[in-house]
């Protein structure tokens, strides 16, 4: 089953409702052992099948025992992202199902990996697969049983090197390098003489579970930093009621979204000059974070932690989960109190309970790199690496010369990041703050010339 739009697959497909979930889909049932369909690959154990949103939604019994026992979890490969990409994108989505099969038992699902059609960041007009699915999802990797990764990830790749309509270049983007499924996909590629090129490396804030013996986690916060925080917050408490709020209902998650939303195009990332990066100044990516956090929500793997004053939201972020690991998704706090640090006391209380129960071993801040305020408060770090993978056996020229695009792109986009940040933006700051201090300094001058 190949992946194909809705207008494409009315009279055989299910109905989905806008905010992600399949409505009419029956209870999803087991495969059957003697047949995975469309399977585009087929080994004595394996197959794999390429296959579209709804299919994938309706084996959601699969999906969650898949998670209990893979390698690594990945929130952006959950089911709810899938039918978000189907009903509020046209982007064509391709979602790789591996299956096992054991002595004539049913069909056991031990491979998810959600795919898109896209093009390189370079923008070369060379069409590739990409993973995560577009800027919102910060998490590449597949999930994969832990015992069958590698065999699990072989077929995969064997699958789009064998499909007819698939583009035989991946570009495996946010990849974890301290985890099995980078070992898996560098395993996978040598065992079917695929070339995989490290196209770009860095490293984003993550914070780990105490271990035993401690009441909470190791933080990088200075003795001096926490007592700043800690008078931070009396002076916003002496100005109303200040509460820090959990969300996890379905419903008032979905609301608490709107609220986000809300609040983050009021702030910074709303204003024109920054290009219009709040998530409501994009219309088709609002629609997929809509439909995607309110699918997740209904999974039980997303929240909404709020820091409110007198009832209103001064600091919000959204966290998503997947098995044992949860996601810092995106924070947004009201600018009038930004001399008070809402946003870090927001992420220090939760730092504070995010672990009370048990279930989280690790937060992934989902950071692009270490230059975000988490890697201030967070001590640990991961690794994260953007792969292109080339599956025609021992390497094409297409791809080696999107691979050298790449990386060229990459580099010459770094160079230009650090130097507006070392250089350019600290004469800019400089000179406007002469700037809007020149007009109060001439009056005081001139009051003390009349004095």
């Amino acid at each position: 089953m190949q992946g194909r739009r809705s207008d494409e697959t009315e009279e055989e497909g299910p109905s989905m409702d806008s905010s992600g979930d399949f409505a009419s889909l029956p209870a999803a049932e087991p495969a059957p052992p003697s047949f995975v369909p469309d399977a585009v690959s087929q080994r004595p154990a394996l197959s794999v099948e390429v296959a579209t949103a709804p299919r994938f939604r309706s084996l959601a019994a699969e999906w969650r025992r898949l998670v209990r026992r893979c390698a690594e979890p990945n929130v952006f490969m959950e089911p709810a992202v899938a039918g978000a990409m189907y009903t509020a994108t046209e982007t064509p989505l391709h979602v790789l199902l591996a299956w096992s099969r054991r002595n004539g038992e049913e069909a056991e699902l031990i491979g998810v990996w959600l795919l898109v059609t896209g093009r390189p960041s370079s923008r070369l007009p060379i069409r590739t697969l990409e993973a995560p699915c577009n800027s919102l999802t910060f998490l590449g990797s597949p999930v994969l049983d832990r015992d069958h990764a590698v065999e699990a990830l072989s077929a995969m790749l064997d699958a789009v090197a064998e499909h007819p309509a698939l583009p035989k270049l991946i570009c495996a983007n946010q990849i974890a390098m301290d985890g099995a499924v980078y070992a898996a996909l560098v395993g996978a590629a040598g065992r079917r003489g695929f070339r995989i090129v490290e196209i770009e490396r860095r490293q984003r804030a993550r914070l780990d579970a105490p271990v035993a013996g401690q009441t909470a986690p190791v933080s990088s916060s200075s003795s001096k930093r926490r007592a700043e925080l800690r008078r931070h917050r009396k002076r916003l408490a002496e100005q109303g009621e200040l509460r820090h709020v959990s969300i996890r209902k379905p419903e008032e998650v979905s609301a608490a979204f709107q609220e986000f939303l809300d609040l983050e195009a009021a702030g910074w990332k709303g204003r024109k000059s920054r290009r219009g990066r709040a998530i409501r100044n994009a219309p088709p990516l609002c629609a997929f974070a809509q439909s995607m956090i309110a699918g997740l929500a209904r999974d039980g793997c997303a929240g909404v932690e709020a820091l409110r004053l007198d009832g209103r939201a001064i600091a919000m972020n959204i966290w998503l989960r997947s098995g044992r690991t949860a996601f810092g998704w995106k924070m947004a706090y009201d600018e009038a109190y930004a001399k008070w640090g809402p946003g870090s006391l927001l992420m220090e209380a939760m730092t504070e309970t995010a672990f009370a129960d048990g279930t989280i071993d690790t937060i992934d801040s989902c950071n692009r790199d270490t230059s975000a305020a988490l890697a201030h408060i967070w001590p640990d770090r991961r690794a994260i690496a953007d792969l292109l993978i080339d599956v025609s056996p021992g390497g094409s020229l297409r791809g080696r010369l999107t691979a050298l695009s790449e990386t060229w792109f990459r580099h010459g986009r770094g160079v230009a990041r650090r130097t507006y940040k070392t250089h350019v933006k600290p004469v800019y700051l400089r000179a406007l703050a002469r700037l809007t201090a020149a007009p109060g300094t001439g009056a005081a001058g001139q009051r003390k010339t009349q004095g």
